[in-house]
C-alpha cells in the first residue's frame, strides 16, 4: 500500500516552515514515499543550458540541486521518491524558437496538443530528468493543470482548452490517451519506473470529474501491470470542497491501480488554522452527500476499487493566507492519513485519541478528552461555517459549492449577499440557525479547553485555545453579517421596522467582530494570519445608511 506525502509550494510564494520537510519525521508517521512537488519547474527543461536567461538558468540550477539534495534525503530515510512533471510544459526560449511547429495557430502561449514536436520535447526532458536521477522511484504527470504561467522560464497548458485548427480534431479522450500512453511508454517501459497520471483538470469535465470521460478512456489506456501504472483521484468529486460525492470518475476505472489525494491543510476551510479532522470523512464520505446505495471512504470503496494507496498533501494547496504558524491541527490529519490507508475501518475518536497521547504528549484524561471532542466537533463546525448549507445543497454541479464566498482567506461579502439574495424565506432561516449553532459549538470547546490551562501545560495547551477564539470571531463576523444581510432584505421586502432593527444590530456586530479578528485575534500567539475582506465594509455600510435614511423619512 503506497503512503505518500508531498509539501506543496505555490511559486511566488515563501516556503512553508513545517516539521515534514523531514523525511524522518514522515517515516516514522508511516509514510512510505515522498513527491517532490519543486520539480514541476523542471518541467519540459532537458537541461538548465536550454534556460537562456542567466539569472533564470542559475535559479533552475539552484532548484535542481535543491531536489537532489531531497532525493538523497528522503533514500537515507528509507523512503520512496516520485518527481512531479507536469505537461504540457517547455521552456519558455525553446518555445519562442520554433513557435509555429509547438503553440496553437494565433496563440503563442499555448502548446498545442496535437503537435508532435512539443511532447516529443516533454519527453526527451523527462528522460534527461530520470537519467540525472536514477534511484527516483517514478513520476507523477499532472496534464489537467499546471504551474507554468507562474514560473517565467517556463510556458505551458493543461491538454483540454487548446482549440486551434490543428488539435481541435482531437477530443478529450485522444487528448487524455495520447499523453498518457506517451509517457507510459518512456516512464514504465524504457526506464522501468512507476507512473502516476494524476486525473485531476483544474477545469471541469476532464478525468478527474467527467464519470463518462472516464468510461471512455479507460480501455484505451495501457493494460494494468501491478503497481507499475496507477492513476491517482482526489477523493472529492472535484476540488477540495465540502458537499462531494466521493470521487465517481475513480469508481468507473475496473481495475486499474487508484489512489486517493487527501489534503491535511484544507484550502477552502482555513488552512489549518483552526481544527479540521479529516479522519471521519476520508474513512466514511461526506455525511451531506453520502447514498447508501454509492461507495463512499476508503472503509469501503475497496469494494468498488483496486486501492493501491494514499497521497498526503501534508502541507500547501490553494493560494495565499492564512498563513499558519502552528501546524497542530494539520498535524492530525498528517497522523490519521497513512494509518487510514493500512486500516481504512478505524476509529476517527480512537485515531484523534493516539494523536493527543502521541504526538502531543499528553496522558491528563480530561485533556485528552476535550482534545478528542474539539476533532470530532470540527468536520461539522467547518462545514457549517464555510458554506452555506442551503445554497450548496441546491447546487446543479459539484464545482464551487461555496460560491467562493470565503475563498483561501478572503471573505467576500458581496458573494454572500448575492447568495442570500437567491434563498427562500425557509432558507433564510435554516442559514441564520446554521450559523449560529456554529459559533455556539465553538464557543463550548474553546471555554472547554480554556478551563483545563494550568501552567504545567500552558506552553501546549494556549496557542490552541488561541486558535479557537481566532475562528470563533471569525465565525461571529460571518453569523451576524449573513443574519444582518438576510435581515435587510426582508426589510427590503416588507419596510418592517423589527427587521430594520435587527439588521442594524447585527451588521454593526459584525463589523466589531471582523475588528477584533483582525486587530487582536489575529495576532495572538500560535494563530494563522487574520482572513481578509472584499466588500465588507462596502456592503455592510451601504445597508446601514439604507437602514439609516429609512428611519428619518
Amino acid at each position: 500500500m503506497l503512503k505518500l506525502a508531498t509539501i506543496l509550494d505555490n511559486p511566488g510564494e515563501p516556503p512553508v516552515h513545517t516539521r515534514y520537510r523531514d523525511p524522518r519525521e514522515l517515516k516514522s508517521l508511516g509514510y512510505t514515499g515522498v513527491v517532490i512537488y519543486e520539480s514541476t519547474a523542471l518541467s519540459g527543461v532537458e537541461s538548465a543550458e536550454v534556460v537562456t536567461s542567466g539569472e533564470m538558468r542559475r535559479w533552475t540550477i539552484n532548484q535542481m540541486d535543491h531536489i537532489a539534495r531531497a532525493i538523497d534525503d528522503a533514500h537515507a530515510a528509507g523512503l520512496k521518491v516520485y518527481l512531479f512533471y507536469d505537461v504540457l510544459v517547455l521552456p519558455a526560449d525553446v518555445v519562442n524558437r520554433n513557435l509555429i511547429a509547438l503553440t496553437c495557430k494565433n496563440r503563442p502561449t499555448t502548446l498545442c496538443p496535437a503537435s508532435e514536436q512539443a511532447i516529443e520535447l516533454s519527453t526527451a526532458a523527462l528522460q534527461s530528468t530520470l537519467a540525472r536521477w536514477p534511484r527516483v522511484e517514478g513520476v507523477v504527470l499532472r496534464f489537467g493543470d499546471t504551474d507554468a504561467r507562474r514560473l517565467p522560464h517556463l510556458v505551458g497548458n493543461e491538454i483540454y482548452s487548446p482549440h486551434c485548427p490543428r488539435c481541435s480534431q482531437l477530443g478529450r479522450a485522444d487528448r487524455v490517451v495520447n499523453i498518457v500512453n506517451r509517457f507510459h511508454d518512456l516512464v514504465v517501459k524504457q526506464m522501468g519506473k512507476q507512473l502516476i497520471a494524476r486525473a485531476w483538470n483544474v477545469r471541469p469535465n476532464g478525468l478527474h470529474d467527467s464519470v463518462e470521460l472516464a468510461r471512455r478512456v479507460i480501455d484505451r489506456l495501457p493494460e494494468p501491470d501491478g503497481d507499475r501504472f496507477l492513476l491517482s483521484f482526489k477523493f472529492t468529486q472535484t476540488d477540495f470542497w465540502r458537499y462531494q460525492k466521493w470521487n465517481p470518475a475513480s469508481l468507473a476505472c475496473g481495475d486499474r491501480p487508484i489512489i486517493y489525494e487527501l489534503q491535511c491543510q484544507r484550502e477552502f476551510e482555513g488552512k489549518g488554522g483552526i481544527p479540521n479532522f479529516q479522519a471521519s470523512l476520508w474513512r466514511d464520505g461526506y455525511p451531506e452527500t453520502r447514498e447508501d446505495d454509492e461507495p463512499a471512504g476508503l472503509k469501503n470503496v475497496g469494494d468498488k476499487v483496486n486501492l493501491a494507496g494514499v497521497w498526503a498533501w501534508v502541507r500547501g494547496g490553494g493560494w495565499g493566507g492564512p498563513f499558519v504558524k502552528n501546524e497542530t491541527w494539520i498535524d492530525a490529519n498528517v497522523f490519521a492519513a497513512p494509518r487510514l490507508a493500512d486500516d481504512p475501518s478505524l476509529d476517527a475518536a480512537d485515531l484523534a485519541r493516539a494523536w493527543v497521547e502521541q504526538r502531543l504528549g499528553i496522558t491528563d484524561a480530561a485533556i485528552t478528552q476535550s482534545l478528542v471532542d474539539i476533532l470530532e466537533h470540527s468536520p461539522e463546525i467547518v462545514r457549517q461555517a464555510f458554506y452555506i448549507g442551503p445554497f450548496a445543497r441546491t447546487k446543479t454541479d459539484a464545482w464551487h459549492p461555496s460560491a467562493d464566498w470565503i475563498q483561501d482567506d478572503v471573505l467576500d461579502a458581496q458573494a454572500a449577499w448575492r447568495i442570500v439574495q437567491r434563498l427562500s424565506d425557509a432558507q433564510l432561516d435554516e442559514l441564520v440557525s446554521e450559523k449560529s449553532r456554529v459559533v455556539e459549538q465553538l464557543g463550548d470547546d474553546r471555554a472547554a479547553l480554556q478551563r483545563l490551562v494550568s501552567d504545567r501545560n500552558h506552553a501546549t495547551l494556549e496557542p490552541l485555545v488561541n486558535t479557537l477564539t481566532y475562528a470563533e470571531s471569525f465565525c461571529e463576523t460571518l453569523r451576524d453579517l449573513l443574519a444582518g444581510l438576510v435581515a435587510y432584505r426582508r426589510y427590503q421586502k416588507n419596510h418592517s421596522p423589527a427587521a430594520a432593527t435587527i439588521a442594524r444590530q447585527k451588521l454593526l456586530a459584525a463589523q466589531s467582530h471582523w475588528n477584533h479578528h483582525t486587530q487582536r485575534h489575529g495576532s495572538m500567539p500560535g494563530v494563522a494570519t487574520a482572513f481578509r475582506e472584499e466588500h465588507f465594509w462596502e456592503v455592510t455600510q451601504d445597508a446601514l445608511a439604507a437602514l439609516s435614511e429609512s428611519t428619518t423619512t
